[in-house]
């Protein structure tokens, strides 16, 4: 899986995210944990430009149901973590994100896949994807 977001050449949105000297752990990098706080403000900006929000995909609502992360390198302050994004393996309730994070520099830093499904918050139960969001990227 890993191996297969790497090499992708398909990204459908690019975000830049600066990295805080507050992100940093006791041993003076960013901690693992922020970066799951970084791919969440990536795909908030993702969906954003497509003029959706987590609560309101076409009518339905986003959850994170997976997600599956290897680390490459270090990150430090102060840089930008530069992370492309794109979406694949579109089902009926779910799809996943793929992510390739990227230092200033060009150095991989990270691999990334989040499952994300359409559910109902009020019901609590899963619901069909939006057509017209799956017609974006098939």
């Amino acid at each position: 899986m890993f191996q297969e977001i790497k090499n992708s050449t398909v990204t459908h949105f690019k975000a830049r995210i600066p990295i805080r000297i507050t992100d940093h752990n006791y041993g003076d990098h960013v901690a693992n944990n922020v970066f799951v706080e970084y791919l969440h403000e990536g795909r908030v900006q993702f969906l954003a430009s497509l003029g959706y929000t987590e609560k309101d995909l076409e009518g339905v609502a986003l959850t994170l149901s997976e997600l599956h992360m290897k680390f490459a390198k270090q990150a430090f302050y102060p840089d930008v973590l530069n992370l492309d994004i794109a979406v694949s393996n579109i089902r009926g309730t779910r799809f996943d994100m793929d992510y390739r994070g990227y230092s200033e520099s060009g150095d991989l830093l990270l691999i990334a896949k989040t499952e994300m499904a359409a559910f109902d918050y009020g019901s609590g139960k899963p619901q069909k994807l939006p057509s017209k969001f799956k017609e974006r990227f098939i």
